[in-house]
């Protein structure tokens, strides 16, 4: 169970003493997520010192609204700039005619995507909460918000894919106004080309959320939809993109591309946090300029993966190497998927739990590579922490509960995790 009470002993105190003692308590919990935490999260992602030079709070003091060319603030010019600048770099790396990088989260921006080109009554096609599909995407998370009629996406448990001629099927079948790929649990790319010829013969619109894998695609080691004729992306801008957390909504159709900032403008964005653009800029830049961080942070999830798995630990698609930065080790129930997350916590590693792809109702640990790739942890590191992982699982599992923080394989969970963090170079 999360706890809530961290702050409880200072919730009575002086302003001048919180803000003193907030301050030190926050310099402290981020010296442990940089320097004591070993972090396999998938959906995280940490700013390099040279981004986190241009972040400043002080550019979010104004809300900046409207359009860049008619903003209705004084003094908007430096933010009006800075939105062109990083709307124009998201073209150049995703090859899109327009980009929107306003908004704060990928679940908003699906959201708005929603609301600005369907109706509700409207069919629309999504992945399954059980094949990986994020609440902002599929039946009763935000689509449900807008009466929308949600049918679920055909899934291929053996490949851990979109079974795309089912999927095509389905699309002729039904005649969906909105089709929504990617998923949250992204083991490697789907087959887009039925998909989308089938949503063109019927008028369907595609829609490609693109959060944990976008700044693969940016670097070029994984397949950016919008090659395959996929008309609007959505995405995160942390995770494996390495910015601040925000969104990015772009296309190929300059004409939905002002329906869709016509529609943010006047009905859902009365403020925006500027002080994330010059990071996410910059961010941008270094996938423009090249892909080596995405292509170190795949080959950093096969090493681990290749790691998990003579530690004895089942994974999926254990014979292929990873195709983006996650893995995902089984676990089963959700009871004994959340020890086995508790556990690794107190080995100070920190990694997600998720739905089996396929298995309705099987819980697994996933993994993602993208931070470690991002302080250039070194892959050789992984091996001792996969040992530990695997003998602290094996604990957790025969004691039906996670260790004490004494036990010894939690201390050897921790030892592993503070040798890998000591091969790391930030770059």
């Amino acid at each position: 169970m999360t706890r809530t009470d961290r702050f409880d002993d200072i919730a009575g105190s002086a302003a001048d003493d919180l803000q003193a003692e907030l301050a030190e308590r926050v310099r402290g919990e981020a010296h442990r997520l940089r320097h004591e935490r070993l972090i396999l999260y998938a959906g995280a992602n940490i700013l390099t010192p040279a981004l986190e030079s241009a972040f400043d709070a002080t550019l979010s003091l104004m809300p900046y609204m409207g359009p860049p060319h008619d903003k209705e603030q004084p003094g908007s010019d430096f933010a009006a700039s800075l939105e062109i600048l990083t709307s124009r770099l998201a073209c150049e790396v995703f090859e899109a005619a327009w980009a929107d990088c306003r908004l704060p989260s990928c679940t908003i921006a699906n959201l708005a995507v929603f609301a600005c080109f369907t109706t509700p009554g409207d069919t629309i096609l999504a992945p399954a909460a059980s094949d990986g599909g994020h609440l902002s995407q599929r039946r009763g998370g935000t689509p449900s918000l807008f009466g929308l009629d949600i049918v679920d996406l055909p899934f291929d448990a053996a490949g851990q894919c979109l079974d795309a001629p089912a999927a095509a099927a389905l699309i002729r079948a039904h005649r969906p106004r909105l089709v929504m790929l990617g998923r949250s649990v992204m083991l490697g790319p789907d087959t887009l080309e039925p998909v989308v010829s089938a949503a063109r013969e019927t008028g369907a619109l595609t829609v490609y959320d693109l959060s944990h894998v976008a700044g693969l695609a940016a670097g070029g080691v994984f397949p950016n939809p919008l090659r395959a004729g996929v008309d609007l992306l959505t995405m995160s801008t942390y995770k494996t993109l390495a910015g601040p957390t925000g969104a990015i909504v772009a296309g190929t159709d300059p004409e939905m591309g002002a329906r869709f900032a016509a529609f943010v403008d006047g009905a859902l964005l009365a403020n925006q946090d500027l002080s994330r653009l010059p990071a996410l800029a910059g961010a941008l830049a270094e996938f423009r300029d090249g892909g080596t961080y995405a292509r170190r942070t795949v080959d950093l999830a096969t090493s681990l993966k290749a790691a998990l798995a003579a530690a004895g630990l089942p994974v999926l698609l254990p014979e292929a190497p990873a195709q983006s930065h996650q893995v995902v080790v089984p676990i089963g129930d959700l009871d004994a998927t959340k020890a086995a997350m508790a556990a690794l916590e107190r080995g100070h590693l920190l990694v997600g739990r998720c739905p089996v792809p396929g298995e309705p109702g099987s819980h697994g640990l996933r993994f993602g590579s993208q931070l470690a790739a991002r302080i250039g942890m070194a892959p050789v590191s992984l091996t001792a922490v996969a040992e530990a992982v695997a003998t602290l699982l094996h604990t957790t599992r025969a004691a039906g509960r996670a260790p004490t923080d004494d036990h010894e394989a939690v201390l050897a969970c921790r030892r592993a995790v503070m040798a890998a963090l000591a091969t790391t170079a930030p770059g």
